[in-house]
This record gives C-alpha cells, structure tokens and sequence, in this order.
C-alpha cells in the first residue's frame, strides 16, 4: 500500500507541469538617472516589477556593466537588456519590438532618452545639428556601450569610452577632455550635486540623439519564446501610462510634461 501511495505520489509529481524559469534581465552598474539609480532602484526598474506583477511573469534581475550586459544578451546567457535604444549592431543578434510594416513599435518602449554634448566653458567647440564645428583631432568622451557614442563614431568623430558619467565630467573639468556626450537627466543630476561644475560645463544644443529605449531580447530566447516577449512587450506600454508609474516619474522628474508621457 504504501509503494502504491508513493508511486502515485511520483506520477502527480511528473503530470504537473514544470513552474516556468525566471526571464533574466540586466540593467547597467552606472547611474542613470531617472532611469537606474541604484541597484533595484529606478524607473526602469519599478517598471519592470510592475510588469511582473501585471503579468505574473517572474523576472531576474542583474546589474553589470553595460558593455557586458550586452554581451551577456547576445550570447544567450541572459534573455533580455533593460533600456537599450536601437542601433544597428545590436539588431543584428537582438530583436526589437516592431509593427507589421517593419518600423519599430514605439508603443512598447520604456522610455526616451535625450542624449547632449556638454563642452568645458573655454572651448571653442561646437556642436550644430550637421555636426561638431571646430573640434580638430579631439576626442569626444561618450560611456562605453552607448549607442550615441557608436554613432558618432560611425560619423567619422574619435571617440573615447569611460563607463560611468562622473568619469566624464572629472575629465572634462581637468581639461583631458573638450566635449563629451551625456544622458541629460544624468547630466542634470552629477551637475545638481557638483555645484563646482555649473559655470565650466556648457550644453550646447540640439541633441545629438532622442532615443526610444526597448526591452531588448536575444534572438534565441525570442525565438522560442514569442508569446511571452509579445505580453511582456504589450505590459510595457500599458504601466509606462499608468497612475503608479507615471506618479513616481513626476516625483523624480518634477511636474509636467516629461519623457516617458505620452
């Protein structure tokens, strides 16, 4: 009787179905404000809890250094990339979110970001919307990974890659470099704290990138998991316009208008 009781035990064991494996993300070990602020902290990351919550998928979630976040998504080893905008390059073993006519679903992304030159007060370069004026044989300093340094150096310009934003700012200040390019709400908040920068580090305009940022999946895992991507996609949109998240970005952001309304 008792091997029947086990037997039994064992065949309901082996019928019910196997509890899904967590999707692993990872998000970047750099500040960027609003977006990532600590570990499990920020936007990006409220907003993909809330995801899990809405869908009661279960996420991993690990925070590397963004170039290798990168890595680790294109070789399969993690699903998915936290706020990756869209280049070429990463489209070729990553899949973006898209519409029937082949044109990138906004709808899906998380957010957008604005991406600046910031030059030291004394230089005599400029940034137009054609391009730099002036900048000779000097570098411009961008953070490793990020796609609006790789596009301007696919533009001709030479570009030296530090990891973190205050890295770029130290080196801005000491003059090693002339112009770098930074996420402006990161900007806004190293200049906030470092009241020693606000007269030596000018903006200058127009952006060099406005950039939707994507959940951005490996092939492998979109592949054999489409339906999954697509809700997770789909969940994106509708917390990105809800009371929760939209309260929290205005409590970070200030009132108004701001980058992740619609």
């Amino acid at each position: 009787m008792r091997h029947s009781v086990c037997l039994s035990t064992l065949l309901i064991c082996c019928l019910q179905p196997a509890l899904a494996a967590p999707v692993s993300l990872c998000y970047e070990d750099s500040s960027v404000y609003p977006w990532i602020t600590g570990t499990g902290q920020g936007l990006a990351i409220l907003q993909m809890q809330l995801v899990a919550k809405e869908t009661g998928i279960e996420f991993e979630f690990m925070r590397l250094p963004w170039k290798r976040c990168l890595l680790e998504v294109e070789a399969g080893r993690i699903h998915a990339a936290i706020a990756a905008s869209y280049n070429k390059e990463r489209a070729t073993w990553g899949v973006y979110p898209h519409r029937p006519d082949g044109k990138l679903q906004r709808d899906y992304r998380m957010h957008t970001d604005s991406f600046y030159v910031y030059r030291h007060v004394d230089s005599q370069i400029r940034w137009q919307a054609k391009g730099f004026q002036h900048l000779g044989y000097e570098a411009v300093g961008a953070q490793l990974g990020y796609s609006a340094g790789t596009d301007l150096e696919e533009a001709g310009y030479r570009i030296k890659y530090y990891p973190a934003s205050s890295d770029l700012l130290n080196y801005l200040e000491n003059r090693m470099l002339q112009v770098i390019v930074l996420q402006d709400h990161e900007a806004k908040r190293q200049l906030s704290h470092r009241p020693s920068l606000r007269d030596i580090v000018i903006r200058e305009a127009p952006p060099v990138k406005v950039a939707d940022q994507y959940l951005l999946f490996g092939n492998a895992f979109y592949k054999a998991n489409k339906a999954q991507v697509q809700t997770i996609w789909q969940s994106i949109e509708k917390v990105r316009k809800s009371k929760v998240y939209l309260d929290e970005e205005r409590e970070l952001l200030g009132s108004g208008k701001v980058t992740g309304d619609k």
